[in-house]
């Protein structure tokens, strides 16, 4: 976990000048999703960057690509040769594509809910988090806010702590900006154990 959370704080920082053209290819279906999926997921330092392009990739993509989509949340763990020096970590490619296909499912708004209800409120994954964040997300922008909310709320006191910390990371950062994402944070944070996790988190950022 803590691996995850220095990967993640790098994000801050952009590594590289991120060429924002999204590139033509041929390929449909899976192929196209992966390959768009990559493309999103190699800018994942520069947040910037990975937002409009996973936007893009969105408009290209469709919301009828979210069962391609879910497929891959588990593909490809070793990033293509060009990339493996920017993520050269354990689990961080993984970790940028999971990313960039949750990004494109915020895109989708209300029509990706049901799959991130599934995610969300399923059997534990590292993808768990990113559901959560992204529900999170939506609610804020006021699509289906009372439902996820209390949807949150009822399942959160029975997910694991690193569910909790994997959705808290992003949402802490995003938060601090959006009064509408704290908002929606604030009711979660009834929960006591989302709330026990937050407080660790923040704990663990003050002291390094």
């Amino acid at each position: 976990m803590k691996r995850f959370f220095d990967f993640f704080s790098r994000r801050q920082q952009p590594s590289q000048a991120v060429d924002g053209a999204m590139p033509a290819i041929s390929s449909t279906g899976l192929r196209r999703c992966n390959e768009r999926i990559r493309w999103i997921a190699s800018s994942f330092r520069d947040i910037e960057a990975f937002r409009l392009r996973a936007a893009a990739v969105a408009d290209d993509l469709g919301p009828s690509s979210i069962p391609d989509l879910a497929s891959l949340f588990h593909a490809e763990h070793t990033p293509p040769p060009e990339l493996a020096s920017a993520f050269a970590g354990l689990g961080e490619w993984i970790t940028a594509r999971q990313f960039a296909i949750f990004e494109v499912f915020y895109h989708f708004g209300d029509q990706a809910i049901p799959v991130l209800k599934h995610v969300a409120f399923g059997e534990y994954d590292w993808t768990q988090g990113n559901a959560i964040e992204i529900l999170c997300r939506l609610a804020a922008d006021g699509v289906r806010r009372d439902e996820i909310v209390d949807a949150l709320i009822a399942h959160l006191p029975d997910m694991r702590e690193e569910a909790h910390a994997y959705a808290l990371a992003p949402l802490l950062n995003q938060s601090a900006t959006n009064p509408e994402l704290q908002a929606v944070m604030a009711k979660l944070l009834t929960v006591p154990e989302f709330k026990s996790r937050h407080d660790d988190l923040l704990s663990a950022r003050r002291h390094g």
